[in-house]
């Protein structure tokens, strides 16, 4: 676990944030993402989507190693929990195997993220290599019987961009935070067939080692478990 010194400092600096009237959302949904930049803009665009006063969406990018979004999570929903005065209803944490294989340390640090994750009560939807598979889904299959390397599905991702007519001279680069990737997801994508690609490579993978499940990503139910709660308040009578 991280040092409680530590985590007691970055508590202190998050929770100096601007006041929420908690009590009028009948659910609170916190999402805290290993990347700081795509992954909460990615979720973000949910928040059009969410009936007011229904479900109050906090995506977060920790910026973090597994490991280090679980712990990062933890504190998020103490915080959130204490400022709303009632239990966090739901809570996801989202990483990438990335190379976590690449040493002993990493490797250890990955499994300690869902271990960790298991004893929280939180859910956990990773990706084999990385959350950009879950976008590349949008748009194509993906054999699920052989590795892909997350720098083949960058490039797939750029001329699969560049083949749609109006973003021709997008120079798609993951590092980079640009809204067209997250416009072109929601706008040209396909998220049901991602729904349903995504299902192919769990089931397939279902029973290997998270390390060694490559292609598979969980965000897939994460989304799915989202749009079941949106579609539930949208119908839910007000009283």
């Amino acid at each position: 676990m991280a040092n409680k010194g530590r985590l007691k400092k970055v508590a202190k600096q998050l929770s100096e944030e601007r006041p929420i009237r908690y009590r009028r959302y009948k659910y609170l949904f916190l999402i805290v993402c290993e990347d700081e930049k795509t992954e909460p803009s990615y979720f973000n665009e949910y928040l059009s989507d969410i009936t007011a006063d229904t479900i109050y969406l906090k995506p977060i990018g920790a910026g973090r190693d597994p490991k280090g979004v679980v712990e990062r999570a933890i504190i998020e929903r103490d915080i959130l929990a204490q400022e709303a005065k009632r239990e966090v209803d739901e809570v996801w944490v989202v990483f990438d195997k990335d190379d976590a294989d690449e040493n002993e340390k990493k490797t250890k640090n990955f499994y300690d993220a869902f271990q960790i994750a298991a004893t929280e009560n939180f859910e956990v939807a990773f990706s084999n290599e990385v959350f950009e598979l879950w976008l590349l889904l949008h748009f194509t299959d993906v054999d699920k019987e052989v590795p892909l390397p997350r720098n083949e599905i960058y490039e797939r991702l750029k001329h699969l961009f560049q083949e749609i007519p109006e973003y021709a001279n997008y120079e798609y680069d993951h590092k980079v935070i640009d809204k067209r990737t997250i416009e072109i997801i929601f706008k040209v994508g396909d998220r049901e067939s991602a729904i349903k690609r995504a299902q192919i490579l769990f089931d397939y993978h279902k029973d290997s080692e998270p390390i060694k499940a490559n292609p598979l990503t969980k965000v897939h139910i994460l989304v799915q478990t989202l749009l079941d709660w949106i579609k539930y308040f949208s119908y839910l009578p007000d009283k």
